[in-house]
């Protein structure tokens, strides 16, 4: 827990920090006046001034900001700071009041770019079903069994699927009932995908993604660590059996072997045959792939500079797509509240990234980026997408809103906003009470 609360605050800090650089650099681009920079609220723990601008970081990392001076545009504010905010042109003050989420989703281009270039990118999962799992289908949830495992889902319903999340996404916005599903081979299968919310997240979780056969971690002294197994390894066989995913990975495995069992093995893009020697009985795997004592991990890719850019893009296009879709299945109630999460959540899925990998971490740290800039810039007051609307308007009608419309907005905005994080702290808290 100590671990996944630091990782919060070092998370919180750093998306802050580049959001409200955004902002400084677009105000000091523009000539306008700013007395402060902080990261976070409250009390200074460090402070020091460059030119007119004081730089802090506070003690409460719940946000932070950027005090551009002649924000309120009245008669005092144009004698003390005539180049002030709300003496700016229109489309000057939009380029500062958006600067902020441009920083965080160009801090998701820079850490995917990264990522691909260093061989710390991950291909998305296709949208294939490895394995369905009957128990646990849903009542009514026909169809399903016949699932083709050797060929992706490209239409739910109608509706155009790429990867495993667009086809999670389906699963849960598309209309109940009889569904057909098309394979990019040109089949059919006729499903019925059921109506309640619950229970499409439980048919969801009796579909296996296609999970790539590789090594994660190899817990020191077992069978794997014995036939020089390592991170990173790609299972393509088992006693000559092909294995393109986990699934049939975990099925091709003996569960007691009684003599060494024959892996055929890439890594680093070249193949080798190990052979595993048989369990120890002294031998107990922790949380690993039973007696093998291997954990199951992440397929890298290794590309070169283009490749890189190209992945970081695609990237955000497709997470992008992932997060405006969870928020429209929010408004229209397909998905409950229940599914919101706040910062106990997070620091959570932070600590568990954080112990996986530090590629899957850096990659997490893009996603909140990029949920950061989506979020900012939706059209509500007091978050930047409120801003910009209003500034739009204004732009439309040539003339400053009246003082009293833009107050009550804000007003109205940050009661929306409240409300979200409070229920998104309630969330987290009955998931950590178990309800």
């Amino acid at each position: 827990m100590i671990l996944a609360v630091l990782l919060l605050l070092l998370v919180t800090d750093v998306l802050i920090l580049v959001h409200e650089l955004g902002h400084l650099i677009a105000a000091k681009w523009a000539g306008m006046p700013v007395t402060s920079f902080s990261v976070g609220f409250g009390p200074a723990l460090f402070r020091f001034r460059i030119g007119e601008t004081r730089y802090q970081l506070a003690l409460i990392p719940l946000g932070g900001f950027v005090r551009i001076m002649g924000m309120q545009g009245t008669a005092e504010d144009r004698r003390l700071w005539p180049n002030g905010f709300a003496f700016q042109k229109v489309h000057r003050r939009m380029i500062v009041v958006v600067a902020g989420v441009a920083a965080n989703a160009a801090l998701a281009l820079v850490i995917y770019a990264v990522l691909g270039s260093t061989g710390g990118a991950t291909p998305p999962t296709p949208a294939r079903v490895s394995a369905v799992f009957e128990e646990e289908l849903p009542a009514g949830a026909t169809g399903w069994l016949s699932m083709r495992s050797d060929v992706d889902v490209v239409q739910v319903a109608g509706r155009d699927v790429s990867d495993w999340g667009e086809f999670a996404m389906a699963l849960l916005s598309v209309d109940g009932g009889p569904q057909a599903l098309v394979f990019a081979n040109g089949d059919i299968l006729q499903v019925v995908i059921p109506d309640q919310e619950g229970d499409r997240i439980q048919l969801l979780a009796s579909l296996l993604p296609p999970l790539p056969p590789v090594l994660g971690t190899v817990q020191q002294g077992s069978p794997a660590d014995r036939a020089g197994l390592l991170t990173g390894d790609r299972i393509v066989a088992v006693e000559g059996t092909p294995t393109p995913t986990f699934f049939e990975w975990l099925g091709a495995m003996p569960s007691s072997p009684t003599s060494p069992v024959s892996l055929r093995v890439l890594r680093d893009g070249v193949g080798m045959t190990v052979y595993v020697p048989q369990p120890d009985p002294a031998f107990e795997p922790v949380g690993s792939f039973g007696w093998l004592g291997a954990h199951l991990g992440t397929e890298f890719l290794d590309q070169d500079v283009s490749g890189a850019i190209a992945y970081s893009a695609a990237e955000v296009g497709r997470h992008t797509r992932l997060i405006t879709e969870s928020g429209k299945l929010l408004v229209t109630g397909a998905v409950g509240l229940r599914e919101v999460s706040g910062p106990v959540e997070i620091a959570r899925m932070s600590e568990r990234a954080y112990r996986m990998n530090w590629p899957q971490f850096f990659a997490f740290v893009a996603f909140l980026s990029l949920n950061l800039a989506i979020l900012n810039f939706l059209p509500i007051p007091v978050l930047d997408g409120g801003h910009f609307l209003l500034l739009a308007i204004e732009g439309v009608i040539r003339r400053p809103l009246h003082p009293t419309l833009v107050r009550y907005s804000s007003i109205a905005g940050a009661t929306v906003v409240v409300f979200f994080m409070s229920f998104a702290f309630l969330n987290d808290v009955l998931k950590l009470l178990g309800r």
